[in-house]
C-alpha cells in the first residue's frame, strides 16, 4: 500500500468514526420515544445534513474529484449555517431579540405599513415615546415570549410550532408598545426575509427563521462572489468562515452580518484591482466609496478601512483612468470629484464632533451607554487621569486580547447571559488548521508595501474600537475594556485573507478543510450537549 492509499483509507476511516459517533450521539441525548416525531425530526435532520457534508467532502477527497474554492464554499456554509441555526435557534445569538424586532420592523416599512406617533430628532434619528407603536402579526407576537426561554425547551416550541402553515387565528395586526427597534437600514437583508416569509403566509417558526436563512444567504453569496475575485488568501478566507463563532454570528438577525459582508466586499475589490492585468475605471472609485459608505450604519468606526483603497497602486488610476483620454471617465470623475466636495462641505463640517466622537473619542458623554448609572473614560477623565488611562488601557488590551481570541475561535457562543460553550479541543483543531493552511499552502502573497497599507487600516481600526468602547461602554471601576468580540471579527477575517497566498486549490488545502468538516461535527454535537443539560437540577420555566 503506497501513501496515497494509505492516506485515503485513513480518511474513511474518520468519516466512519465520526458518523458513527454522531449516530450513537443523535439516539444517546437527542432521540426520545415520548417526545413528538417533528422533535425527533427536528434534531434528525442536523445530523443528515452533517452526515451529508462528510460524505461529500470525503468523495472530493478519495476520487480525486475536480473542485474549486467558490462552490465548495457554497455547499458547506450552506450545511453548516443550516445546522448552526438548528442547534442555535432564533433568540439565542448576542441581542437577537431586539434585533429581531428591529428586522420585522424593517419588513413592516417594505410592505407599507407606517409607525405611529414617530418623532425624529435633528439627526433624523427615531425619538420613541410611550405612545409610539409599530404593528406585527398577532402570530409573531404572542409566540415570542414562549421562544424567548432558557434551552432546551426553545427546541420542542420551533419543532413543533408552524412552519409553512400559520394559525388562522392569530392573523390580525397587534399593536407592538415599549419596543424602539434601531435603524431599519441596518436589517435590509433580514428584513426582506421575513417580508417574503408573511407575503408567503408562513408561520412564527416559518417568519423567524426566513430572516435568519437570508441573513447566512446574503453572506454566502457575498463569499461565493470573494472567491472568485480574490487574488490571495482563499483557503484562509474559506477557513475563517467556518468557525463555530463566525458560523453562529452569521446564522443570527446581528446586523454585524452587514459589517462583514462590506468589509469582505472592499478588501476583495481592493486586492481585485491590485492586479496587473485588471483595467480600472472611474467608476470603480464609485463601488469602492460605495462599500465604505454602507458601513456606515452599522459600525460607523469601519469605515477607516477606506484606508486600504490605497493598497491598489496608484500609477494604475494615473495610466488607466487619468491617461485614457476616454471622455465618459473625465466625466464620471468630474462627478466623483464635485459629489466629495460637497459631502465634505455638507456632511463633514456640520456633523464634524458628531462623527468625530462615533469614530474616535466621545467627547461629551460622561456615562456608559449600556448602565447609565456608571462613569465612562471620557475625554475629560482622560485630561485629569491621563497615566492612570493609560495603564488600564494597557492592562484592559492584554485582557480583551485574550478574551476575544476565546470568543472569536468559538469556545463561547450566543448572548453573554448563555455563553454556549463548543469543546475547546474543536476549536484548538480548528486554529491549528488555520494557522497550518497560513504555513503550509505555498505561493506568492502581497507585496510588501500592499502588507503596510492594510496593516495600517487594520491597526487604525483596531485603535478606534478600543478607545471608542473605552469611552461609550467601559466603567471607570472595570477590570476590562468592555469590547464585543463582534467588533474585531470583520478585523481577523481581513488579517486571515492578507496572509494568504495565490495557491490554487489542492489536495493539501481540501484535506484541511475535510479535517475541519469534521471537527465541525464534533463541535455542533458538544454544543447540543452543553445546551441539553443548561437546565439540569432546575425547573421547567412554564
Amino acid at each position: 500500500m503506497n501513501k496515497e492509499k494509505a492516506l485515503k483509507l485513513a480518511a474513511v476511516v474518520l468519516a466512519a468514526a465520526t458518523i458513527i459517533f454522531g449516530v450513537y450521539f443523535y439516539f444517546a441525548n437527542c432521540f426520545n420515544a415520548a417526545a413528538t416525531k417533528r422533535v425527533n425530526f427536528y434534531y434528525g435532520i442536523i445530523f443528515i445534513v452533517m452526515f451529508a457534508i462528510t460524505i461529500y467532502t470525503l468523495r472530493l477527497l478519495i476520487l480525486d474529484k475536480k473542485w474549486n474554492y467558490p462552490r465548495l464554499f457554497v455547499i458547506t456554509a450552506i450545511a453548516w449555517t443550516f445546522c448552526m441555526q438548528f442547534v442555535m435557534p432564533p433568540i439565542s445569538g448576542v441581542d437577537e431579540v431586539e434585533h429581531y424586532y428591529s428586522a420585522y420592523h424593517c419588513s413592516n416599512i417594505m410592505m407599507g405599513m407606517k409607525d405611529h406617533n414617530l418623532g425624529l430628532d435633528q439627526y433624523h434619528g427615531m425619538i420613541w415615546t410611550d405612545d409610539t407603536f409599530f404593528y406585527m402579526r398577532a402570530e409573531d407576537y404572542y409566540m415570542m415570549p414562549y421562544l424567548d426561554v432558557t434551552f432546551p425547551y426553545q427546541y420542542a416550541v420551533l419543532a413543533n410550532g408552524t412552519w409553512i402553515k400559520h394559525a388562522e387565528d392569530l392573523q390580525d395586526n397587534v399593536e407592538v408598545h415599549n419596543i424602539a427597534p434601531t435603524k431599519a437600514s441596518r436589517y435590509l437583508v433580514s428584513g426582506f426575509g421575513i417580508t417574503i416569509a408573511r407575503l408567503l403566509g408562513f408561520g412564527f417558526a416559518g417568519v423567524i427563521f426566513m430572516g435568519r436563512f437570508m441573513n447566512s444567504l446574503s453572506l454566502i453569496i457575498a463569499g461565493w462572489i470573494a472567491l472568485k475575485l480574490l487574488p490571495v488568501g482563499k483557503h484562509q478566507f474559506f477557513a475563517f468562515a467556518m468557525f463555530p463563532a463566525v458560523i453562529n454570528l452569521c446564522s443570527s438577525y446581528s446586523y454585524d452580518n452587514m459589517s462583514i459582508l462590506f468589509s469582505l466586499a472592499l478588501l476583495t475589490l481592493c486586492l481585485y484591482y491590485s492586479q496587473p492585468h485588471v483595467k480600472l475605471h472611474a467608476w470603480d472609485l464609485i463601488i469602492l466609496g460605495g462599500c465604505v459608505v454602507m458601513l456606515i450604519p452599522n459600525k460607523i468606526v469601519y469605515a477607516l478601512f477606506a484606508i486600504w483603497i490605497f493598497a491598489i497602486p496608484v500609477k494604475k488610476w494615473w495610466s488607466d483612468v487619468v491617461l485614457s483620454k476616454k471622455w465618459y471617465e473625465y466625466c464620471i470623475l468630474g462627478v466623483i470629484v464635485a459629489g466629495a466636495v460637497v459631502v465634505f462641505e455638507k456632511v463633514l463640517v456640520k456633523y464634524y464632533w458628531r462623527i468625530y466622537s462615533l469614530v474616535f473619542w466621545s467627547r461629551n458623554e460622561t456615562v456608559s451607554e449600556v448602565d447609565p448609572s456608571r462613569q465612562v473614560w471620557s475625554w475629560e477623565y482622560f485630561q485629569n487621569h491621563k497615566l492612570e488611562t493609560f495603564k488600564f488601557a494597557w492592562d484592559g488590551i492584554k485582557v480583551d486580547f485574550w478574551y476575544n481570541i476565546k470568543h472569536v475561535v468559538g469556545s463561547e457562543l450566543g448572548h453573554v447571559m448563555l455563553n454556549a460553550k463548543v469543546p475547546m479541543a474543536c476549536t484548538i483543531v480548528i486554529l491549528v488548521l488555520m494557522i497550518a493552511s497560513i504555513i503550509m499552502i505555498k505561493g506568492n502573497r502581497i507585496k510588501k508595501w500592499q502588507y503596510v497599507v492594510l496593516g495600517l487600516g487594520l491597526f487604525i481600526c483596531l485603535l478606534a474600537i478600543f478607545i471608542g468602547c473605552m469611552t461609550r461602554f467601559t466603567p471607570v471601576d472595570s477590570q476590562r475594556i468592555q469590547i464585543s468580540y463582534r467588533y474585531l471579527i470583520p478585523l481577523y477575517m481581513s488579517l486571515c485573507i492578507i496572509l494568504g497566498t495565490d495557491a490554487k486549490e489542492n489536495k493539501v488545502s481540501l484535506a484541511l478543510i475535510y479535517i475541519q468538516n469534521l471537527a465541525l461535527v464534533f463541535s455542533m454535537c458538544g454544543l447540543l450537549y452543553f445546551l441539553f443539560h443548561l437546565r439540569d437540577g432546575m425547573g421547567a420555566p412554564f
